[in-house]
């Protein structure tokens, strides 16, 4: 058997709104995208985020705010096609997102 692995260390990381980075490790096979973000003490994302495609999140630090509730360390949260939420963060986080399906495609 054999595993694949990367630190998140190791990946770059990528701005994708003021105070929020994100680090892709590698895809695997099925296809599947996979993240962490990390988000700064008071940043939040610029829109209401709507996803045509599941998304998986795990906070894994700090306090999550999804525009409506809080979600401490812990917390694993399904978005099923559909959700929306506005992501940010009053205390900094750090989440692990999963894309099941992949990132949806630009029309």
């Amino acid at each position: 058997m054999r595993f694949d692995i990367t630190h998140s260390d190791e990946l770059e990381p990528i701005d994708i709104a003021p105070g929020i980075t994100a680090r892709r490790f590698p895809p695997g096979p099925d296809g599947a995208t996979v993240l962490q973000v990390d988000f700064s003490a008071g940043a939040r994302w610029p829109t209401t985020d709507v996803h045509e495609l599941t998304e998986i999140i795990v906070v894994q630090s700090g306090d999550f705010h999804d525009g409506t509730h809080v979600h401490p360390a812990g917390t694993y949260i399904y978005g099923h096609p559909g959700s929306a939420h506005h992501p940010q963060s009053t205390t900094g986080c750090r989440l692990l997102v999963i894309l099941p399906d992949g990132e949806p495609q630009a029309a």
